[in-house]
């Protein structure tokens, strides 16, 4: 029986090259497009890490400048103008070396105690923490139907005086630079910073 074109098989030339262009595209598509689909999660991580940090913002900024402020004298105001803080509701600001939580003061609590801003120096919370969760204001952990909203992220605060306001410590009270940094499942550290001043 004669062989006619319509029966006939692939050459082995032909197979072997059918191997090699399909080699060829796999190994492209192991390194350079499986990889992303790895990273294609980084954004979402990114913006809950934010959402995170702008929710440490807002309430360490909410809270009064200093401990040694009270009412509407703040720490540091020379009422009488005599170059010193030694007249009645005169205080001095919270040394820097003094910064975290006073004592009696716990934000892991059911109710968080943290009245003024540098309570939040060195509060570290979730992955790898000593408290292993990320808390709310209250206290609590954040959970949406159930589930820890932020598994898996690690948080840690610094607050340090920087009065002139260039991003590094210094000895000028007037301003404190808040610093938040969260760190993603995935081990990026993402770095937030705010400024409160002394009002």
């Amino acid at each position: 029986m004669p062989v006619t074109k319509h029966n006939r098989g692939f050459t082995l030339i032909e197979m072997i090259v059918g191997i090699v262009i399909f080699a060829v595209v796999l190994g492209l598509m192991t390194t350079l497009i499986f990889p992303q689909a790895g990273r294609s999660v980084d954004p979402i991580m990114q913006v809950r890490a934010t959402e995170l940090a702008n929710t440490f913002l807002r309430e360490i900024s909410a809270k009064r400048f200093d401990e040694n402020g009270n009412g509407n004298i703040r720490c540091n105001d020379d009422l009488n103008d005599d170059g010193d803080l030694n007249s009645a509701g005169e205080s001095a600001c919270t040394a820097s070396g003094s910064f975290g939580p006073d004592a009696g003061e716990n934000r892991n609590a059911t109710a968080s105690n943290y009245d003024d801003v540098d309570d939040y120096h060195n509060l570290v919370q979730g992955l790898g923490q000593t408290d292993p969760v990320i808390r709310n204001s209250l206290g609590e952990t954040i959970l949406i139907d159930g589930v820890n909203l932020y598994s898996g992220f690690a948080v840690n605060v610094t607050v340090v005086y920087d009065g002139n306001m260039d991003g590094a410590a210094d000895s000028d009270q007037s301003a404190k630079l808040i610093t938040v940094t969260v760190t993603t499942p995935g081990g990026q550290d993402l770095h937030f910073s705010t400024y409160r001043s002394n009002y």
